[in-house]
């Protein structure tokens, strides 16, 4: 369990410790992650159950100006962990995500407090023209304080997460883990509402509805659905793509 542990504690580092941020941001999506912690723990289907269920929650989120409303990287890492060794349903999963996700915005703000620190001594550095300097504290070190502070709850958390789990949901009367859980079922619901308030502008209600009836008449997978969403949207950006090369024109 301790291999198992400090590996669930190593995927949060990489998503969230930002040394490429492109792919730490799609990383970090519970859908994703929840392949990986399938695979340490043997149960990948599980790992995508969950972490699908949890990412239903965070489809419609938008981190304006780098704020995160919520971690969904500590979120996916501690709950679908702690429901596959708990067996939990993926409502009582979104339930549990919800705090960790609302804790990973106090880590999160911490990282940035020390990095403050790190950043004073970098502009110090530059303007003394100690440019080799700059790196270490510009990257190398933010980057290994972020690994203790994403590394050490994943790792304690899943590395006690069986018992503690148990515990903790012995101790939860049956009618508020039955609340919690209904509550985590609902959960998903606001993140298809907010994806359809973008949706639901005027010009995109055409497309809308055509996925709508088409997935309605064909029965088409998912896969399949999103390759055809895929060349939709390629083919409308060329259009408008010639339309604006003979306005210039």
């Amino acid at each position: 369990m301790i291999i198992k542990a400090a590996l669930v504690g190593l995927l949060y580092w990489i998503s969230m410790g930002r040394a490429q941020y492109f792919f730490s941001f799609a990383f970090r999506k519970p859908v994703v992650l929840g392949v990986f912690i399938g695979l340490i723990f043997g149960d990948v289907q599980a790992g995508l159950l969950y972490g699908a269920t949890i990412q239903l929650m965070y489809m419609g989120g938008i981190e304006a100006g780098g704020n995160i409303p919520s971690d969904q990287g500590l979120a996916a890492c501690i709950a679908i962990p702690a429901a596959i060794m708990g067996n939990l349903d993926a409502g009582a999963a979104v339930a549990l995500a919800v705090p960790f996700g609302v804790l990973g915005v106090l880590i999160n703000n911490v990282r940035r407090t020390i990095n403050s620190f790190y950043n004073t001594k970098a502009d110090a550095y530059i303007e003394k023209g100690e440019y080799d300097k700059v790196s270490k504290f510009s990257f190398v070190l933010p980057w290994l304080t972020n690994g203790v502070l994403y590394f050490t709850p994943v790792f304690i958390a899943t590395w006690l997460g069986t018992s503690v789990v148990q515990s903790f949901i012995n101790v939860i009367p049956e009618w508020l883990m039955n609340g919690l859980a209904n509550a985590g079922n609902m959960l998903p619901a606001l993140g298809f509402a907010l994806t359809l308030v973008v949706m639901g502008k005027q010009k995109y209600l055409p497309f809308f509805v055509l996925g709508f009836f088409l997935y309605a008449i064909l029965g088409f997978s998912m896969l399949t659905g999103a390759v055809i969403a895929l060349c939709l949207a390629l083919i409308v950006s060329l259009f408008v793509q010639e339309d604006s090369q003979e306005v210039d024109a």
